[in-house]
């Protein structure tokens, strides 16, 4: 009986500790797909408020005359706010200009706020918008804002005198997703997960298997 109890004890002891290894080396994979599921998770609520919010205003007909509104023209100042620690290449903020109309029909962040007039006094001393996000990779979806697409970030290596540091593709394929996440652009979302996922897991046929039934690849 003492020999049948100890090898239960040193079994148990034997898979937690496997249970533990295992933990640890795919605390990153469950990070990654958590975190992804999260994203088009909250696009989706997100996309069903805004369809709820346009039936209303459908339903309360057109604005009254000499309402306000926003001009054609909207300059977006993009920088995180006083107290954020930005990379120091990506620190201050950055100017865009867009048509009113691009960021009312694109995304769900924009359409949001540009779609209640509101917001048209909500602006700074030079008339610009604050949009309070690193700015590093606003460029591109500037582009896609604009012209309705945009080329995916890549690996960096510095130049020289460079001070932004070397990063992966994988690394900066994530940051883009977490940005098309945050201002709802379910199409750049939906071009930078597959291509994040298949660069991680691009050997692992399981994998994206397992992937295309969370719904993260097509």
């Amino acid at each position: 009986m003492l020999q049948g109890w100890w090898r239960v004890v040193l079994s148990e002891k034997v898979l937690r500790k496997i249970k533990s290894v295992v933990e640890r080396a795919t605390e990153g994979h469950r990070k990654l797909v958590d975190e992804l599921s999260a994203m088009y998770a909250r696009l989706s609520e997100e996309e069903a408020g805004l369809a709820a919010g346009a039936a209303d205003l459908a339903n309360a007909g057109p604005p009254a005359k000499g309402a306000k509104k926003f001009e054609m023209w909207i300059s977006l100042k993009v920088g995180l706010p006083e107290g954020a620690t930005p990379e120091p290449s990506f620190a201050g903020s950055q100017t865009y200009s867009v048509r009113t109309m691009s960021l009312k029909r694109a995304g769900t962040h924009f359409r949001t706020f540009f779609g209640d007039v509101d917001n048209v006094d909500e602006r700074e001393a030079d008339n610009s918008y604050p949009v309070h996000r690193s700015w590093k990779h606003f460029g591109a979806i500037c582009e896609y804002l604009r012209d309705g697409s945009c080329a995916l970030p890549g690996a960096y290596v510095p130049k020289t005198q460079d001070n932004r540091p070397a990063s992966s593709e994988e690394a900066e394929l994530l940051e883009f997703a977490r940005e098309a996440a945050f201002y709802g652009l379910r199409p750049l979302l939906e071009q930078a997960v597959p291509k994040l996922l298949r660069l991680r897991y691009g050997a692992n046929v399981r994998m994206l298997e397992l992937l295309k039934e969370k719904g993260l690849l097509a």
